[in-house]
């Protein structure tokens, strides 16, 4: 199977410049699955062996991405949050009459899966997503102590594969951006004041 996937494992810099080039290989061959998020590392490259992916170990990777980055380039973003979790909300995520989700999961051939245990039973699949929620990664474990790949999300079709494991997949995760806290917000507000007030 050919899979342009945007990992520069071996070229960590211009990492974005090859998620670009993705898009366009993907527009230029419209019958090509679509992986237009780029691999931003591997658990087993930067944690000990049998972290799963947990906030912690999720942060720790796109760490690791921003360390080696071009430093041109923005850091990736830390402040996330777990949006959805396969296998905790199956129910929500695999419910095909639940408009609200927005969630659509595929084999490789493109056969849409209708449950989690379809869709784990491979070591390679695919999602989409169309809800109102910003996701900004994703990340993906196996059922052997292989870790998880971390991935960006980007609309479109994207690939769910752990890099150098050929184990069935275990669970996805979805992360999205972290919510201020209301104190957060009261601090914030309570400062415009101040700097409104002063001015006059």
């Amino acid at each position: 199977m050919n899979r342009t996937v945007c990992t520069l494992r071996n070229h960590r810099l211009r990492r974005y410049s090859l998620a670009c080039a993705t898009v366009f290989l993907i527009a230029a061959n419209p019958a090509a699955p679509a992986q237009a998020g780029f691999l931003v590392g591997n658990s087993a490259d930067v944690l000990a062996a049998g972290h799963i992916d947990k906030i912690d170990d999720v942060i720790a990777v796109i760490d690791d991405f921003n360390a080696s980055n071009d430093p041109n380039e923005p850091d990736l973003t830390t402040d996330i949050s777990l949006f959805k979790k396969s296998d905790n909300d199956a129910g929500d995520l695999f419910n095909l009459t639940n408009d609200n989700s927005g969630f659509s999961f595929f084999e490789v051939d493109m056969t849409p899966f209708t449950s989690e245990s379809g869709l784990f039973d491979g070591d390679v699949a695919y999602f989409s997503y169309s809800g109102p929620e910003d996701i900004f990664y994703y990340s993906v474990k196996t059922s052997a102590n292989d870790g998880f790949s971390l991935y960006t999300y980007t609309p479109g079709l994207n690939l769910l594969d752990v890099i150098n494991s050929t184990s069935s997949l275990s669970h996805v995760s979805f992360w999205g951006v972290s919510a201020p806290e209301p104190a957060s917000w009261l601090l914030a507000a309570i400062a415009g004041l101040t700097i409104l007030h002063r001015r006059k």
